[in-house]
């Protein structure tokens, strides 16, 4: 609460300062008050103090807003650099603990779309370049919840609202309720977990770990496996998502 407070009143000052001095040079109102109470200006130098006022207000306000842009763009283009660099040395590492070899084990990331006129909540893959996993085709694949259906391992994760695990995942039975195109979509996939991202106590995102490989379920690697998918949730909650 104390960074909101701040960052706000940065946001006014920033905002009110080239208004004011501007404000402050065309109106006689406020310095005819400070000539009056003998503050700094008197009538003989009135007229510059609103030159130099005039002129910084509107430096300030033509300079601010691209000079925050631009910094603004250089510390997210830092942020990336950092982020294409640790999310796959924390990937990695799962795909370590599981058995797996560096590639074999995908990240993904899918975003809660609700629609006020229906019930069903949808999970849409949701690609971050070169730091998530691309998906095949040129379709956006989804995932559906609503009160007849839960689609997919992602689906099951935001239906229960907790992290979720498949280490035996076959399409025969067609147990996670997915449509042919969705079947053809995620191919064969033998396992794959989840996790979901909560924001003011409502989950807007779901990552999702997955692999072709065939993967011996142990309490190890499902203890490994809840402890980097927290690292990655944190790390996309912060600073990516």
């Amino acid at each position: 609460m104390k960074d909101f407070f701040k960052f706000i009143l940065k946001l006014l000052v920033k905002a009110l300062l080239p208004a004011f001095l501007v404000y402050f040079a065309k109106s006689d109102f406020l310095s005819d008050y400070l000539i009056n109470k003998d503050i700094l200006l008197t009538y003989s130098n009135a007229s510059e103090y609103k030159f130099w006022a005039f002129l910084l207000g509107t430096v300030i306000a033509v300079l601010i807003v691209p000079v925050e842009l631009y910094f603004t763009k250089q510390k997210l283009k830092k942020q990336k650099s950092i982020f294409k660099t640790v999310v796959p040395i924390i990937t990695g590492k799962a795909a370590e603990d599981l058995g797996l070899k560096p590639g074999e084990l995908s990240i993904r990331v899918f975003k809660v779309k609700k629609n006020i006129f229906s019930k069903t909540v949808k999970l849409v893959h949701y690609y971050l370049d070169e730091i998530t996993t691309k998906l095949n085709g040129k379709s956006v694949l989804s995932f559906e919840v609503n009160k007849d259906s839960v689609q997919g391992v992602v689906g099951k994760c935001y239906s229960e609202k907790t992290y979720f695990v498949d280490y035996n995942i076959t399409n025969e039975n067609n147990s996670y309720d997915l449509t042919s195109e969705q079947i053809n979509r995620v191919g064969d996939v033998q396992f794959c977990c989840a996790a979901p991202i909560f924001k003011n106590n409502k989950i807007k995102y779901v990552i999702s770990l997955d692999s072709y490989v065939g993967i011996h379920k142990s309490r190890a690697k499902t203890e490994g496996l809840k402890r980097n998918l927290v690292y990655l949730c944190q790390l996309f909650d912060e600073f990516i998502l």
